[in-house]
């Protein structure tokens, strides 16, 4: 009886370590989320370094019930204490930890210290995968695409390659679209493309702007030229700005139905 008892005493420590643990854990990342947002104007940490404290904060509260609930177990508190002052078992913990574990949660480290990238940034991997961040982990960063998937890749990883961020410093993006028209009026082909382009309600006039041009050229709005001539055809290429990375693809888009079908009731064959 004495022994059951003790069992039932043991369980329910566990089940309450455990309750406890999540409830504190949840605590905490209200807690950060308020003080962010209460402290919005005045701080230097932004979204990026907050998600980054609100997992680290996670698991360091599971880790210790963890470690808590190994010495309530019967038999396990011995066998944990001993691990634990093996050099040589530590030796192999710490050796495994580096290369994977480990070596992820220090890459996150260095990933919200030096900001290659932050939360809400379009980045572009080697493998030519290409989203917007949605998190930063202790481990691992996840990256939504356009078709609303999620890639997950290990901070270490991630650090190692080289990423295109589209927005680290500015958001906005150039779209460049060639164009193989066959024409006898390459000026009003030219002009169709401008008043096409500079009527997209996402499009942006870089010329007012401080974007990094040749002092030396002439910077347009919108910029048409011809890049080559092929037998009977014009290779035109359209330069055109967007608001922001998110909605350049739909601008493109966009661009290349209107150009369709203004250029085919106009007689422009594409």
């Amino acid at each position: 009886m004495k022994g059951f008892f003790l069992d039932f005493f043991h369980s329910v420590s566990i089940v309450t370590i455990l309750v406890v643990a999540l409830i504190v854990s949840q605590v905490a990342r209200k807690a950060l989320n308020r003080y962010a947002r209460r402290n919005a104007g005045n701080m230097r940490i932004n979204a990026t370094t907050f998600s980054f404290l609100k997992n680290a904060a996670s698991f360091v509260i599971f880790a210790v019930a963890l470690i808590a609930v190994i010495h309530l177990i019967p038999g396990l508190e011995k066998l944990a204490t001993t691990l634990w002052a093996s050099a040589g078992i530590l030796s192999v913990v710490i050796g495994l930890a580096t290369q994977q574990t480990f070596g992820n949660i220090v890459s996150g480290i260095f990933i919200v210290i030096s900001k290659p990238f932050r939360i809400g940034d379009s980045i572009k991997l080697p493998n030519g995968n290409q989203g917007v961040v949605e998190d930063i982990t202790l481990q691992f960063t996840v990256i939504s695409n356009p078709e609303n998937g999620h890639i997950i890749v290990p901070n270490s990883v991630i650090t190692r390659d080289f990423v295109v961020n589209a927005t680290i410093i500015n958001d906005k993006v150039c779209n460049l679209i060639n164009l193989k028209i066959m024409t006898d009026d390459i000026d009003k082909a030219i002009a169709m493309l401008h008043e096409i382009a500079s009527s997209h309600p996402d499009f942006y006039d870089a010329s007012k702007s401080e974007m990094p041009h040749d002092s030396n050229s002439e910077f347009k709005p919108v910029m048409v030229q011809v890049v080559d001539l092929v037998d009977s055809w014009v290779i035109l290429r359209l330069s055109v700005w967007c608001k922001s990375s998110a909605r350049a693809l739909t601008m493109r888009s966009d661009l290349l139905l209107e150009i369709k079908k203004r250029f085919t009731a106009e007689g422009i064959k594409i």
